[in-house]
């Protein structure tokens, strides 16, 4: 099963011997480009085609591209199209670039064929290695909870459009039960503890802290006092800043205010777009500085998660 793709790549630096002359240099990629050759590759493997997949993830590694879920979908296309070798090859490169979910490698029916091979169990210890450094908690009983209840928000929304249809009063009602117990939750939690971080509950389940505020939306007042505790959070390291700037926006759209990182997108035609966005021609260089890729490259992502037609123009501004 592929992961979600982060457009946010980073490349690795290579050093060669000095007898052997300098490389030429990786071809740059702009982020329309980054994103078309990904979302090619996504579509090859939806039409049950992986290998024809493989020929633009190769292309997205000699330009330089290092996202852990993207090295991990080609190990899933290179697998699933029989190319034993080179999918222990993406494995092994996701590992090195940070790749930490050790139970979804395991349990991965894609990877089925790899998981007698030496290598594959190789891959798989520098996995959990990375997994259990990245978290490790201070309060583990409360890391596992928060982790439970992350998993349930996430099936609870995955359910709402399974065939396509529109969600049922029934799942609606199931989802509203499900954050309002979250938040009164999560309430209990940050009274006793304060935000809590990447220390106190491992990076993960500081993801699905900041999840679960994400969803608060029927507690605006909740929401903002957490978006006070996360910015002094992010101060000391504590948490991501893209996790920041994704609840920045999230709070201002719902107060009916522009957006700043242009994170928030909603359905205007048929098609999904970013709400109104507070001085737009700037919006790319707020999103960099907060690890962010381009307004156009997010716009693609949205696009091939949801897959609908999406656009990076914002809606206008209310006058």
């Amino acid at each position: 099963m592929a992961l979600l793709v982060s457009l946010n790549l980073a490349a690795c630096a290579h050093s060669t011997a000095p007898s052997t002359p300098p490389a030429a240099p990786a071809p740059q990629l702009s982020a329309s480009e980054r994103s078309a050759l990904v979302t090619k590759a996504e579509q090859r493997i939806a039409a049950n085609a992986p290998a024809e997949a493989l020929p633009f993830y190769r292309q997205l590694w000699d330009a330089g591209e290092r996202n852990p879920a993207m090295l991990y979908n080609a190990a899933c296309a290179a697998s699933l199209a029989g190319q034993k070798p080179e999918a222990l090859q993406w494995l092994e490169r996701a590992a090195d670039a940070g790749l930490d979910d050790a139970e979804h490698l395991t349990q991965d029916t894609d990877l089925v064929s790899l998981r007698d091979e030496p290598a594959f169990t190789q891959v798989v210890a520098k996995v959990r290695a990375t997994d259990e450094k990245k978290n490790a908690a201070k309060e583990p009983a409360l890391r596992d909870e928060v982790l439970q209840r992350m998993a349930v928000d996430q099936e609870v929304r995955r359910a709402l459009f399974e065939g396509g249809q529109k969600p049922s009063p029934e799942k609606l009602a199931r989802l509203k039960q499900v954050d309002t117990d979250n938040t009164a939750w999560l309430k209990g939690v940050i009274a006793k503890h304060g935000w809590p971080g990447r220390t106190l509950v491992g990076e993960r389940a500081s993801k699905g802290v900041w999840l679960m505020v994400q969803h608060a939306d029927l507690d605006r007042g909740f929401q903002k006092e957490c978006l006070a505790l996360m910015e002094k959070a992010l101060a000391n390291g504590e948490a991501p800043k893209k996790d920041f700037a994704y609840l920045t926006d999230r709070v201002l759209v719902g107060e009916g205010k522009p957006q700043r990182y242009g994170t928030q997108f909603t359905e205007k035609d048929g098609v999904m777009v970013p709400q109104p966005i507070e001085d737009a021609a700037q919006v790319d260089a707020r999103r960099a500085s907060m690890g962010l890729d381009t307004l156009e490259a997010y716009a693609a992502q949205m696009q091939r998660t949801f897959s609908r037609p999406a656009s990076a123009t914002p809606l206008p501004l209310k006058q």
